[in-house]
């Protein structure tokens, strides 16, 4: 049998070139920290060329869900027996998962081969968590066909290491012929010369699929559910929607320049890409240990460095996005509760300040620990969707959701993640978020709303979150002169 192979590549501090060459191949993953400095995002791992994938979707017009499979085998989807994509990946996982020895030479690494995959905010609702299937529109019908969720098994991946400062490629034993053959040649500099990326242009400006009176009457309706103690808070977005033409990757490149967000990452689907360049990261598990550290409190940054340390320090201090913060808290601290070891739960840390290029954010720290016998996906699968983007009560806040915004969620609030075979998870909540597919690219602003909340700060807080992004690339085609 081949062994495992481990090899050094240069370090470079931006891994833009890196990204260039993988994301060009098929099922390219690039969980991507964003060129910036924080701790947490010390890690770029990148790889594809998955050699099996599972898919979960809907039947049309319905909650009914269907498990499908590919491999490099037999490249076309084919449904198999599974009651969920969680418990598909899991079995997957198992059945692939290396030797001990093996595991341990890429112990040090953060990702040692395994699972890495999307679930989009549906994932695993029905009728009763708030899915809906009688959305009446082309965006609509658009978004529902995407799957609900998706994974690759990876038998191989690049991992640049920013405190270390090096970079390392290693590919498992079991890592098909052909694959290792593309990647040592595409890494080492022998490949063809590839055709470059067509550029991306928009066709035509975003435009917000929810209008100004639309909004306010869904804000009306929520506030009056909120008084009548249906829940204490929901996430109320809107979602935006341009045309584009040309390859989404340009798009990321362009964008992930201007929002250095550490949770990052670049998704090649079948019909386009997810740009996702979000700050917060969702579950994390390491030697079963859980962090999750949700976002509540949003302002946007000034240029004039006085104004932002007044807008920042008006955030900290804020009651009402303490206490938003605090009730997503007190959720998550549940939903960990029904998987962690009883009495693990641990909150080090509330409403820490996190400045981004474009926003400051309060975000807060809740730990447990997972027992022995836990894969990671059975917290997942108890914790999906985060508590930060739905509200409280989660499943009321859920379905308030479904009934008062006029387009699927999408990828939008869901996940873009990695389950290792040494047990490590990483994830981060989708927001910030871009989906390209069929020539639509889609994005979302939401905000958390609460009894005291008014409705035009709030309107104005989820055009704010995704102004720069749409900007970026509304911009990059006007100067390109095809608007």
């Amino acid at each position: 049998m081949t062994s495992l192979h481990l090899q050094p590549l240069p370090y470079l501090p931006d891994s833009a070139t890196l990204i260039k060459l993988i994301a060009a191949l098929q099922g390219a993953v690039c969980l991507d920290s964003g060129v910036t400095r924080r701790t947490e995002a010390r890690y770029d791992i990148l790889s594809a060329l998955p050699c099996i994938e599972l898919q979960q979707c809907r039947q049309a017009r319905s909650d009914q869900i269907a498990i499908s499979q590919r491999s490099t085998d037999n490249p076309h989807w084919q449904q198999i027996p599974a009651p969920d994509i969680y418990s598909a990946a899991a079995d997957l996982h198992q059945q692939f998962q290396p030797s001990k020895q093996l595991r341990l030479q890429l112990e040090g690494q953060p990702f040692a081969g395994g699972l890495i995959g999307t679930l989009a905010y549906p994932c695993g609702q029905d009728i009763r968590a708030g899915y809906r299937a009688d959305y009446q529109t082309d965006d609509a019908a658009i978004l529902q066909q995407q799957p609900d969720a998706w994974f690759g098994l990876y038998q191989w991946a690049v991992i640049v290491d920013h405190e270390a400062q090096q970079t390392t490629l290693f590919i498992l034993p079991a890592c098909p012929l052909a694959t290792r053959t593309t990647v040592l040649q595409l890494l080492t500099g022998h490949a063809p010369a590839s055709e470059p990326a067509s550029p991306f242009e928009l066709t035509e400006p975003f435009q917000p699929l929810t209008s100004k009176p639309e909004y306010a009457a869904s804000f009306a309706q929520l506030k009056n559910w909120i008084v009548a103690g249906d829940c204490y808070q929901a996430n109320l977005a809107i979602g935006f929607r341009a045309k584009y033409r040309g390859d989404p990757l340009p798009a990321y490149l362009r964008l992930r320049e201007i929002s250095h967000s550490p949770f990052s990452a670049f998704v090649r689907t079948d019909s386009g890409a997810i740009l996702s360049m979000s700050p917060e990261r969702f579950l994390s598990v390491n030697r079963q240990l859980v962090t999750t550290q949700p976002i509540k409190g949003t302002r946007r940054r000034s240029s004039d460095p006085a104004e932002d340390q007044a807008i920042a320090s008006a955030l900290t201090h804020s009651p009402k996005d303490r206490a938003e913060n605090l009730m997503i808290v007190d959720l998550l601290r549940n939903d960990l509760g029904k998987v962690c070891i009883t009495g693990s739960i641990r909150t080090p840390e509330l409403f820490r300040l996190h400045s981004f290029s474009h926003v400051h954010h309060l975000v807060s720290t809740v730990t447990g620990r997972l027992p022995d016998d836990v894969n990671p996906l059975t917290l997942m699968a108890h914790c999906f969707p985060g508590g930060s983007i739905t509200g409280a009560p989660k499943i009321r806040a859920m379905q308030i959701i479904g009934q008062l915004e006029p387009v699927p969620r999408s990828i939008y609030c869901g996940t873009v993640m990695y389950c290792d075979f040494n047990n490590r998870m990483d994830s981060n909540i989708c927001i910030r978020t871009l989906l390209c597919t069929d020539q639509r690219i889609f994005c979302w602003g939401g905000g958390g709303v609460v009894a005291d909340s008014r409705c035009e700060a709030e309107y104005q807080e989820c055009h704010d979150k995704v102004a720069a992004l749409m900007q970026h690339l509304e911009n990059s085609s006007k100067s390109s002169g095809l608007q």
